[in-house]
């Protein structure tokens, strides 16, 4: 005799539905602000002063983009926006890596201290101590020695130097972060690692490179892929040091005044320049992305953070 397959409860038949539902809600209150700003990049004026025009241009032009390019400086600014993010996110993930090693694998005295204070540079928020880093960097002086030697103080601001200078000490954009993470990923990697680099006669530097840099290139990867984004997109930083400096996360306040002031007069069209500027900034980021996700993704799950 055959035997009567039980009929599936109401819950199951509802569930599947539901969260198809709340899904596509979820996806539609996140994605619907960047597509219609995808979509007023190619919108026109006569297309701004139809009521009928929603979401579809009429009338799809460049004009928008070319306003950019051309009375944006966007490649000037994006020249120097990828010089500054790929030096801060390699001296980030470099002395990061670092420090997270040393914070996991070595006793010392004070340890718990300085770690702590790593972890405060991602509670305090920069904008407390902004008035004495650029003065610090706009009259740069190691201990007054170059003011002893008759050189002077040195102006660094408008350069790269103030954020490669907060890179290489482990106190710029987000390092507090990075070492955290670092730190708990090293925690993970089995001590028998390094007992057996010793044992081969290796010293903890030889180690560290030869050993540990390779175990941990997932990580690496992910941190200078964040370190990377979070320098691209910073407004802190770029307004504090390179403001008379072309750089892309500024963009956006020179296209808004030209747009109202020498293009458009005034009209709408100065926010459709704004949301193009906005999208043009964050598409190198998002093709950025698509090729290195995975490796993200790699080195997030490797991180150790999860289930600790």
């Amino acid at each position: 005799m055959k035997t009567k397959k039980p009929r599936p409860s109401p819950v199951r038949l509802v569930w599947p539905a539901f969260r198809f539902i709340l899904l596509l809600g979820l996806s539609y209150v996140i994605l619907f602000p960047f597509m219609q700003k995808i979509v007023m990049m190619f919108m026109s004026p006569a297309d701004l002063q139809n009521p009928t025009v929603w979401m579809v241009p009429q009338a799809p032009t460049l004009d928008n983009i070319r306003r950019v390019l051309q009375y944006g400086g966007y490649w000037p600014a994006f020249r120097n926006s990828l010089i500054i993010s790929t030096v801060c996110a390699t001296l980030q993930t470099f002395v990061c890596c670092m420090a997270g090693y040393g914070f996991a694998k070595f006793k010392f005295r004070g340890r718990t201290f300085f770690f702590l204070m790593a972890i405060a540079t991602i509670i305090i928020p920069p904008q407390t101590i902004s008035l004495a880093l650029y003065m610090e960097f706009r009259y740069f002086d190691i201990y007054g020695l170059l003011d002893a030697a008759g050189v002077g103080s040195l102006k660094l601001v408008e350069t790269v130097l103030p954020s490669a200078m907060l890179s290489m000490t482990a106190t710029g954009l987000k390092n507090g972060l990075y070492i955290f993470v670092m730190r708990q990923f090293f925690k993970g990697v089995p001590r028998e690692l390094n007992e057996a680099a010793t044992l081969d006669g290796c010293d903890p530097i030889r180690t560290f490179f030869r050993i540990i840099l390779p175990v941990a290139q997932p990580m690496l990867i992910s941190i200078f892929l964040l370190s990377f984004a979070w320098q691209w997109t910073d407004t802190f930083y770029s307004g504090l040091f390179n403001r008379n400096m072309a750089v892309l996360p500024t963009i956006l306040t020179k296209v808004t005044a030209i747009s109202t002031e020498a293009i458009t007069k005034g009209t709408k069209m100065s926010s459709i320049m704004q949301n193009t500027a906005v999208i043009m900034t964050v598409t190198p980021l998002f093709i950025f992305y698509l090729i290195f996700q995975k490796k993200l993704i790699q080195g997030i799950e490797r991180s150790g953070i999860v289930g600790q």
